[in-house]
């Protein structure tokens, strides 16, 4: 039952993803925002995980009460979400965002916590719940495209109602945790001093170049499927299908950095990054290349992602590993996508969609090519 419990929330949850990241572009398109502020509103979602991670884990590490954390998430969410529907006002929406993506940000980072409290010591079934997430955004993208490509896209914002609401009860219905994690004390100067690394340093502008890429992807990929006359039921399979792709590469990624090297493994998939990108630019109009394209997800963003986490762990000390974390999704995920977001709004308007993953590509190769020796990083994680 509490096995149940948890993966109907991870299921839910990541449900909303499946309904934002594809369909909130065409609905803000349908109600007369530009490219461009289209690229604003959707930086506004990334923009608050410069600050709100740290802020939110900072009050979960201080008081506790983490589901209680993730409950006030939820009902902030909720209450931020419902502005959204009727808004035309740009400011508006965009304030509307910035507010909602705050409390976002609250809800999964206590939630991953209070998952791996429940577990103790099965820790290694985290992987059985956590791919329910995966499961309910498959779910979401394909109702999505049945629902909300064509005349249904205005019904857009009150999915998102529905789906914090089914969050929210989801969340009433997880049993809190009363398992106190051992808490290292704070390595005063340690974390400051890992990341003025060089090598640190390197490896984060890295990830920053990687999620800076995906913003064409991210922003806009569903308005360059509708532009070569995809239907929503081919748009939905085509999300899923990147989805499938990063639930399998997670299945196997032990397996590769066993055998080739964790190195070797991320420079590949930089490189086959590359790759997604190019052919998003010349061969939209493909559907093998969109497939391809598609299966790449699993190298530009799940082996970068992992990779991410886990260069973390092994060079940030003891007592640091928390903010280390924290600090890789706020220059990725944060930093990263509100750059990305708003330069891709801007090259789609002005430029065109070639050129927008041509800028995706070329961020990429800068990405790969700051790595592409790899003994800094065999250096740096064994330090």
């Amino acid at each position: 039952m509490l096995f149940t419990r948890l993966a109907t929330f991870y299921f839910v949850f990541f449900s909303l993803l499946g309904l934002v990241v594809p369909f909130f572009s065409p609905y803000l398109e349908s109600i007369g925002m530009s490219a461009v502020q289209i690229g604003y509103l959707l930086g506004a979602f990334h923009l608050s995980r410069l600050y709100a991670p740290g802020i939110w884990g900072y009050i979960g590490d201080r008081f506790g009460h983490r589901l209680l954390i993730v409950r006030l998430g939820a009902l902030g969410g909720l209450f931020s979400v419902m502005l959204i529907p009727g808004q035309t006002e740009f400011l508006t929406l965009w304030l509307c965002m910035l507010l909602y993506s705050f409390f976002w940000n609250a809800i999964l980072p206590q939630f991953e916590v209070i998952t791996l409290q429940h577990l103790a010591k099965r820790s290694n079934e985290y992987g059985r719940v956590r791919l329910w997430g995966s499961v309910g955004f498959i779910i979401a993208v394909l109702l999505g495209g049945e629902l909300f490509i064509g005349e249904g896209v205005s019904d857009v914002p009150y999915s998102f109602v529905v789906a914090m609401v089914l969050i929210l009860l989801a969340s009433f219905w997880v049993p809190d945790s009363k398992a106190e994690l051992g808490r290292a004390r704070p390595a005063s100067g340690l974390i400051r001093a890992t990341m003025r690394r060089p090598e640190v340093i390197r490896f984060f502008v890295m990830i920053f170049l990687v999620q800076m890429a995906h913003g064409p992807y991210n922003g806009f990929y569903t308005l360059l499927l509708q532009r070569y006359d995809y239907d929503g039921t081919a748009i939905g399979w085509l999300w899923s299908l990147g989805v499938i792709a990063e639930i399998v590469l997670f299945g196997v990624l032990h397996k590769l950095w066993n055998r080739f090297g964790f190195e070797q493994v991320l420079v590949a998939s930089l490189a086959l990054g590359i790759l997604r990108w190019l052919l998003l630019a010349f061969l939209p109009d493909q559907l093998w290349a969109l497939v391809i394209a598609q299966l790449l997800h699993a190298a530009s963003f799940a082996v970068v992602l992992a990779s991410g986490i886990r260069f973390v762990q092994d060079v940030f000390p003891a007592g640091s590993e928390g903010r280390g974390q924290a600090l890789h999704s706020s220059l990725g995920f944060g930093l990263g996508g509100v750059v990305g977001s708003v330069a891709a709004g801007y090259l789609w308007q002005d430029l065109g969609t070639e050129l927008a993953y041509l800028f995706a590509a070329g961020a990429s190769l800068v990405a790969l090519l700051l790595i592409w020796r790899v003994e800094f990083l065999r250096k740096a994680r064994q330090s």
